[in-house]
């Protein structure tokens, strides 16, 4: 009997992954490889905290493109459309803007948990593109 040569697996993940939270980032690249730098910006700091850094060739980085593009469909699919940042807009504003809009849908997403626990069951389920992480 024949084996595919090709055959996709799952990769192996540890029991808990390390989550960070992201609203800043830097993108670089250069002949080889592309440089992902991740932080977080607290409205009372003058700066940006960098805490991660993800390099990767380049075939993976527009894998990852595609699979985030799918990924911001889907999203979008199921909660609307994101509003698009024009270049005018000030990146730290943007961020300031985010934190005050995460906690009104905080707040709104907690107020339709009370009133509707079972809807929260199995979000995630058949969420999940190959690429996803748990976080």
């Amino acid at each position: 009997m024949a084996t595919p040569k090709h055959r996709k697996s799952q990769p192996a993940r540890p029991r808990t992954l390390e989550a960070r939270y992201c609203n800043y980032f830097e993108i670089g690249h250069n002949a080889f490889e592309f440089i992902f730098d991740f932080g977080q910006y607290h409205p009372e700091d003058s700066a940006a905290h960098m805490h991660s850094r993800i390099v990767t060739g380049p075939v993976y980085a527009k894998l990852l493109a595609g699979l985030l593009q799918d990924t911001l469909k889907r999203f979008e699919d199921e909660h609307g459309t994101i509003r698009a940042v024009d270049d005018e807009m000030d990146p730290i504003e943007l961020v300031k803007q985010s934190i005050a809009g995460f906690d009104h849908r905080l707040r709104s997403l907690g107020q339709s948990i009370e009133s509707n626990p079972a809807s929260t069951r199995g979000a995630r389920a058949g969420s999940r593109s190959e690429g996803d992480c748990d976080a």
